[in-house]
């Protein structure tokens, strides 16, 4: 009597259905949208340039307004960007730097304050992530803790896929309007050619092992 031998159909889970399609999006995009950055491109030098850290959605904000309690606040970066502050109403924080958001809150309190002496400090930072998909071990968000370069972010994802294309990798950024993918060759790196792609990440940075 013939036996016969069934083989029980692999389904792909949810979450690597939703990845290929994230990852599918990404590699459809039109060119022209984005600003592309060669891995041997003089312009990654400016990547590299210290830049003063930027308020963003999730982070904590302790605001001081010396000799006003009612003024002064605990508060939270809402999706719109925006906090709450007594008194004052809805002001746009995300993308502002400390003194930047000072200055703001400077101008706006004056109307309740003559000569407003104000503190902001970040109690807690939320929105430093950076995101891995496609051929990694250990796909998602990472928090940021500090200084992290496209090398960490990678080894933090515990490496690759046996499937990822280690030349192929891209790093999306968005500046404002713009969208730049940055070319990232892996085995270049290792090898010590072409360093200045290791760039420092930003928070919202999305790196795509293909």
């Amino acid at each position: 009597m013939a036996s016969h031998t069934k083989t029980a159909a692999v389904l792909p889970s949810a979450g690597h259905i939703l990845m290929i399609l994230v990852v599918s999006t990404v590699l459809s995009s039109c060119a022209s949208e984005y600003n592309i950055v060669r891995q041997d491109s003089q312009q990654l030098t400016a990547f590299h340039q210290a830049e003063p850290y930027t308020v963003g959605y999730g982070d904590t904000l302790r605001i001081l307004v010396w000799g006003d309690d009612k003024l002064s606040t605990e508060t939270v970066v809402r999706p719109d960007g925006k906090i709450s502050i007594p008194l004052v109403g809805d002001i746009q924080a995300e993308g502002l730097t400390i003194n930047d958001l000072r200055a703001e809150l400077t101008k706006r309190i004056r109307t309740y304050v003559k000569e407003p002496n104000i503190s902001v400090s970040v109690g807690t930072i939320k929105s430093m992530k950076v995101y891995l998909i496609g051929e990694v071990a250990r796909p998602g968000e990472q928090e940021m803790e500090g200084h992290m370069d496209v090398l960490q972010a990678l080894s933090r994802a515990g490496g690759f896929t046996i499937y990822a294309k280690k030349t192929k990798i891209q790093i999306i950024r968005r500046e404002g309007n713009r969208k730049i993918k940055i070319r990232f060759n892996y085995n270049q790196v290792i090898r010590g050619k072409n360093l200045n792609q290791n760039i420092p990440l930003k928070p919202g940075d999305v790196i795509l092992v293909p």
